[in-house]
């Protein structure tokens, strides 16, 4: 998969490992839910025998996959070993099927089967017929996006569904050895391939070198040309046009791309001759806000369904119509599903508001959703966001750019551009995903009280830090203008 996405990203994989980003909790957490969505999905085909030998013992679980072939009283093999062409797979599941052929079972925890899965599968069943097995079923189990978790242990046959990709899998797999000789050239080469940074740098999953090759763009890349075409970056390219600098200025560009661009060569921020009309729309009183929430694979809370997102903080930095500013919080606490009480706070505390601001659509996203779950708050709810809202973070992408920023419009890249002196470094959690990790341990019955109080806190910390940068965010562009 590493070389259909990449053939230097295969190669680095291979050879220099260690150039890669290593993952965060975030996306360790991803990992883990995965992993837990894979040992539920055994149950699908129950039964059966866990070949649990590590991948470093590769040797090990083929033989005592094989082993377990020839016992006709073992209905299904868990993580069954194979090696064959010199191609390694350890299969999901694989389950006895009707006139002794088997079922092959690749377990996701998407919701749906994705175009990217079937090469996935395809290898394995190449690898799979070429020991000599039967597969007269290849099947794609994903998470269920309709089901309601009743509480209690998951109903898995109703938790995951199991879509039937045989033919498309069968199909694939006629072009997979051509595809791996294309792949061995490479990794017989002493040097990596050189391809550019591109859009297949994250599609169809984030390449963890990324960062790496990144390193070889020039300073200023057109990497960092805001809403950058997969077009766009090839006509320039063509052009011998990699940095910024370069960029001739009868080039056709969005307007945000060509305020970046003399943001870059001016070595200054560029501001719209409209930037402090919108501003002035925040009157106050106006609530900066920010929520935090998680949507697990896994529902977590009776009655939600897997991904649905739950909202479990808030912040709030108030500035008054006096220029004082003042700070209020909630965050959940227990085991119980905490919308309802995240919905009357922020409701009582948004009682006057003149503007609401926002860094994106997101809140507003969520009470939307809040109003759907809480049909007996919708009409307070409803009042919430009828109110003057500001999206900040359309305010600047529509009318301010500082070459700093390096192309994102995150409030973690805005943030340190403007105020320099004001970020995110010193806080233990730094990014939204994280937090959700974060809450999650804090709520679990087996966390110490010390640990969860320190989780609390952090959590804290960083919700405020985000409503307090907006405030920080909008002072800065006022003064640079």
């Amino acid at each position: 998969m590493s070389g259909l996405q990449c053939l230097r990203k295969l190669y680095l994989a291979c050879n220099q490992r260690d150039l890669g980003t290593p993952p965060d909790s975030a996306q360790q957490a991803l990992f883990d839910a995965g992993t837990r969505v894979g040992e539920i999905a055994r149950e699908l085909r129950p039964g059966g025998v866990l070949i649990d030998e590590p991948h470093d013992r590769h040797r090990e679980a083929v033989a005592r996959t094989r082993a377990l072939l020839g016992q006709d009283d073992v209905p299904a093999i868990y993580e069954a070993g194979f090696t064959e062409d010199d191609v390694r797979i350890r299969v999901d599941i694989l389950a006895r099927s009707s006139g002794g052929a088997w079922e092959l079972i690749e377990v996701k925890s998407s919701t749906s089967t994705k175009d990217e899965h079937v090469p996935d599968v395809a290898v394995q069943l190449m690898v799979v017929e070429k020991a000599g097995l039967t597969v007269n079923r290849v099947g794609l189990a994903h998470m269920n996006r309709d089901y309601v978790y009743p509480g209690g242990d998951y109903e898995v046959d109703q938790l995951l569904a199991v879509d039937d990709i045989t033919e498309a899998a069968r199909a694939y797999a006629k072009g997979v050895p051509e595809e791996l000789n294309a792949m061995r050239r490479v990794l017989t080469e002493d040097e990596p391939p050189d391809i550019a940074v591109g859009s297949h740098c994250n599609k169809p999953y984030e390449c963890e070198f990324y960062a790496h090759c990144r390193s070889r763009e020039p300073d200023w890349s057109i990497e960092e040309l805001p809403g950058l075409t997969s077009a766009k970056r090839e006509d320039l390219r063509a052009l011998g046009i990699r940095s910024i600098l370069e960029i001739p200025g009868d080039t056709r560009l969005t307007p945000t791309q060509e305020r970046a661009r003399q943001s870059v060569i001016a070595d200054r921020p560029q501001a719209s001759s409209s930037l402090i009309g919108e501003l002035d729309k925040i009157i106050a009183p106006a609530h900066f806000i920010d929520f935090e929430t998680l949507g697990p694979a896994l529902p977590v809370y009776t009655g939600t369904r897997p991904y649905e997102t739950v909202p479990f903080q808030w912040s709030d930095h108030v500035l008054s119509e006096d220029g004082s500013v003042s700070h209020f919080e909630f965050l959940a606490e227990g085991s119980d599903d905490p919308r309802a009480e995240f919905a009357e706070t922020l409701i009582a505390q948004l009682k006057g508001a003149a503007t609401i601001v926002v860094y994106s659509s997101y809140e507003r996203t969520r009470l939307g959703d809040l109003a759907e779950a809480l049909p007996g708050r919708r009409s307070a709810l409803d009042s919430v966001m009828s109110l003057p809202w500001v999206d900040l973070l359309k305010v600047v992408r529509s009318h301010y750019y500082h070459r700093d920023f390096h192309g994102s419009f995150s409030i973690k890249s805005v943030l340190p551009a403007l105020v320099p002196e004001f970020g995110y470094e010193d806080l233990e959690i730094q990014d939204g995903k994280v937090a959700s990790v974060v809450f999650l341990e804090s709520i679990n019955s087996d966390t110490e009280p010390g640990r969860r109080e320190q989780l609390r806190g952090d959590l804290l910390a960083y919700c405020a830090r985000d409503t307090e940068a907006m405030l920080r965010v909008v002072e800065a562009m006022r003064a640079s203008t």
